[in-house]
């Protein structure tokens, strides 16, 4: 359900349409003016991609528009998870300055389209096939009202664990296979002197962890009806709370001194040998590449262990906004359709750390990582063992994830708190933010 705020948006920007003062971009930004050179038309882009791997992979999709006499002005705004870039987004639709494409994911792509500011890709989706390239839970997942308005860039697995081989070596730690052998591996690592986790910076970090936490003590169905279907026995069961302890346990081991880091800023604490392990996205691995590793090697790459047949997803993808010119739309259609194109999809996906969202494309020169997920990501496909991350914003609107990253949050910084306690909240949290936000 669309905000109340949201809603009164929608109203006054529908107005405003209809006096034709509304654009995709403020006067400065439109396509088609001075010092563009060659330029076809432009498009203003707006997502949440700052870190140095992401700034280059973005770079990579910059690079080929521009070939195509596209002109794109990447409108990056920091903050892991994207709550900035929303914000920044609304406020750009109030002051009618809206984005030619934003980056919107998961069920937040249907939420937008209700408020009627959104344009369509259905035509490019059509000629080009998508529904053949793509899973049918993805594919389905693009539309509104039956129509394209979304394009996706790539699929990340949620469920993986860095891993620094040499420090582990140091410490006499193998790698571990199963949640006990983590668990003696984080003692031993201690023991050694070295930092286990890297991690826990802030509450976006801690919610990605449980994420791969509760896959780990619970199968796919178990994640389904807990973090898709919201229901509370689920919530609030057994299992649930044998996540929290597992979480408990991370905290435990993870640097005491990482409030405040980002993810990619642990990401080269294992890298560089600062610390052992890292529970995060296969992001990661871009930001490995862009430290000068190579995925797979120098650091390991695994599952969870306990999610080895899990594939916690999120894909990102890049909604379109109404455009008030045949150019603009037209940009907008380039864009989408370079997007699924092999070349893009390879080079851009080999830089982000992802792989292909379009199953046509080859993974040959890919790392090890990526064909560990590409065969990971097959398996669970074919098992129905593909759940929708709920930290990535896949499974849940904004209200229900936010009330589940509050009890996350409150349990990882407060040592009193049980874990029985922390399920018995959660439940209870989740159901009257799923209540209120049908109001």
């Amino acid at each position: 359900m669309i905000s109340t705020s949201l809603t009164r948006i929608a109203r006054a920007t529908a107005l405003a349409v209809a006096l034709g003062s509304v654009g995709v971009a403020g006067g400065a930004n439109a396509a088609g003016n001075s010092g563009n050179g060659d330029m076809k038309g432009q498009i203003d882009v707006l997502n949440w991609w700052t870190s140095g791997s992401e700034s280059k992979a973005m770079g990579v999709l910059k690079q080929m528009l521009a070939q195509k006499g596209i002109k794109m002005n990447n409108d990056a705004v920091s903050g892991g998870g994207g709550g900035n870039a929303r914000t920044v987004l609304k406020s750009r639709i109030q002051s009618h300055n809206m984005p030619g494409m934003a980056q919107i994911k998961g069920p937040k792509i249907q939420q937008w389209c209700k408020t009627g500011f959104i344009g369509s890709l259905d035509n490019v989706a059509k000629s080009d096939n998508w529904s053949k390239k793509l899973a049918p839970r993805i594919n389905k997942n693009l539309k509104c009202n039956g129509k394209y308005v979304a394009v996706p860039f790539d699929i990340h697995r949620i469920n993986w664990l860095w891993i620094n081989r040499s420090l582990m070596k140091k410490a006499n730690a193998p790698i571990p296979q199963s949640w006990d052998q983590l668990v003696n591996d984080l003692g031993k690592l201690k023991s050694a002197g070295i930092t286990p986790i890297a991690g826990g910076g802030d509450t976006w970090q801690v919610g990605t962890e449980f994420d791969a936490l509760v896959a780990s003590v619970g199968d796919a169905q178990f994640y389904r009806k807990a973090f898709v279907d919201l229901d509370s026995s689920a919530l609030s069961s057994k299992t649930m709370v044998k996540a929290f302890k597992r979480l408990r346990v991370i905290e435990k081991y993870t640097d005491s001194n990482g409030s405040g880091l980002s993810w990619n800023h642990d990401t080269g604490m294992v890298v560089n040998g600062k610390a052992a392990m890292q529970i995060m996205g296969d992001w990661a691995k871009g930001a490995i590449t862009n430290d000068g590793a190579t995925p797979g090697k120098k650091v390991a790459c695994i599952a969870l262990p306990g999610t080895q047949n899990a594939y916690i997803y999120n894909v990102d993808t890049f909604e379109a906004f109404k455009v008030n010119s045949k150019s603009k739309q037209k940009a907008q259609n380039i864009f989408a359709k370079t997007v699924m194109e092999p070349q893009f999809q390879r080079q851009f996906n080999k830089v982000k750390g992802s792989i292909p969202v379009n199953e046509k494309v080859s993974l040959k020169g890919f790392d090890q990582c990526a064909h560990k997920s590409s065969e990971a990501y097959h398996k669970a496909k074919k098992n129905d063992d593909l759940v929708p991350s709920m930290s990535q914003d896949m499974a849940e609107v904004g209200a229900v994830k936010g009330a589940i990253f509050d009890v996350v949050a409150k349990f990882y910084n407060s040592p009193n708190m049980t874990a029985q306690e922390a399920a018995k909240t959660l439940a209870s949290r989740v159901k009257q933010a799923d209540q209120m936000s049908k109001l």
